[in-house]
């Protein structure tokens, strides 16, 4: 068995590995609108939390680098599509919509909040819960940024109300997929470190909250067992399409650094 698929059958480490692809996929297509932003604070705001997320992305792929002798960069760019667990959420176009990316990333904000605290009460290692602990403060700020702008937004009157609705109706077909259990290399009985059903449950606590003071509606449902996404090998077009725009480079010039 090589390095990478130790880490790649190891429950605890699809774990970490699911929320670092998340946040690497993410930062990738959220630092596209870099200089698109509606307001130059918005703009100079959404170009940090792509940093943010790539940083984080980089603090969890260090940590399973030292426990899989793997180098992080390697680790980022150097996979077989399939072997790849976020959810599709995180690459699902913005069709340059900026309600369709505020909905987005304040579905992502609120569910990796959750499951970055979870993963920060593992009994694995004290470097991992650190590691954890360093990126919450900043996922916090993030969730607080993106639920102040839904919240005046649904609040700004009929038309911008309706947008962020459009983008809810829009994205919510797909949203209960950031629950699918990861790893398609795992062996049934080591998939109940998940915890979907009350991961979902949380989520959607937190997210209600805000729909009830804005009237906003959202159908979001968790997924059947057997529904496969992303998180296990069933990736959609566009994430294909944004993992080789995102790894051109170290294509072209293998071992490039990121």
């Amino acid at each position: 068995m090589t390095l990478m698929e130790s880490m790649l059958s190891d429950p605890i480490s699809v774990l970490v590995l699911a929320h670092a692809d998340d946040k690497l996929m993410l930062g990738h297509v959220q630092s596209d609108w870099t200089g698109l932003g509606p307001i130059l604070e918005e703009d100079i705001a959404s170009s940090a939390m792509a940093q943010d997320d790539l940083s984080h992305a980089l603090t969890l792929y260090e940590y399973l680098g030292a426990k899989h002798d793997l180098n992080s960069d390697v680790i980022a760019f150097d996979r077989d599509p399939e072997d790849y667990v976020c959810c599709d959420l995180t690459t699902q176009s913005d069709d340059f919509d900026w309600a369709n990316s505020v909905v987005k990333r304040w579905l992502m904000a609120t569910f990796t909040k959750l499951a970055i605290e979870r993963l920060a009460q593992l009994e694995d290692t004290a470097d991992l819960r650190a590691r954890c602990e360093r990126i919450l403060p900043e996922q916090q700020l993030q969730v607080d940024h993106l639920e102040g702008w839904i919240t005046r937004l649904s609040q700004a009157g009929h038309e911008a109300h309706g947008r962020i609705q459009n983008a809810l109706d829009r994205l919510t077909a797909s949203a209960g997929m950031v629950v699918e259990v990861p790893g398609h290399r795992l062996a049934e009985e080591n998939r109940s470190f998940w915890d979907r059903d009350q991961l979902f449950a949380e989520w959607m606590k937190v997210l209600n909250r805000t729909m009830v003071e804005t009237g906003l509606k959202a159908n979001i449902t968790l997924p059947d067992q057997t529904s496969r996404g992303g998180r296990r090998a069933r990736h959609a077009d566009h994430f294909l399409e944004q993992l080789a725009e995102m790894t051109e480079v170290r294509r072209i010039e293998p071992g490039a650094s990121w």
